[in-house]
């Protein structure tokens, strides 16, 4: 059964789980899944992501995701995906006569 065809595989990669190679060297921490690749960085505090297809993942186990012995080396992100996700929060919005206490 390939991984493509087992989403909750899939939906089981969260942020913070060790990615590790087919002979379970560990590679770093699962910063950032997207559509169609896994971004990992060397240590939680590590700034600079490498990313890896999501189509590499052989195995999702508890707390680690194994990658296939074809996968190769992980290669640099993109620049817009180094270091934090940017988040953006809104003001509340006040509302003239309701009471904000």
């Amino acid at each position: 059964m390939a991984f493509d065809d087992t989403p909750f595989e899939r939906r089981s990669i969260i942020s913070g789980m060790h990615v590790r190679a087919s002979d379970g060297k560990l590679l770093g921490y699962v910063a950032l899944i997207g559509q169609e690749h896994l971004y990992v960085r060397r240590s939680p505090f590590n700034r600079r992501w490498k990313e890896v297809p999501l189509s590499a993942v052989k195995r999702v186990l508890q707390g680690d995701v194994l990658l296939r012995d074809d996968a190769g080396p992980l290669v640099d992100a993109d620049a817009q995906f180094h270091g934090e996700i940017p988040t953006q929060t809104f003001p509340l919005a006040l509302i003239p006569g309701t009471s904000h206490v």
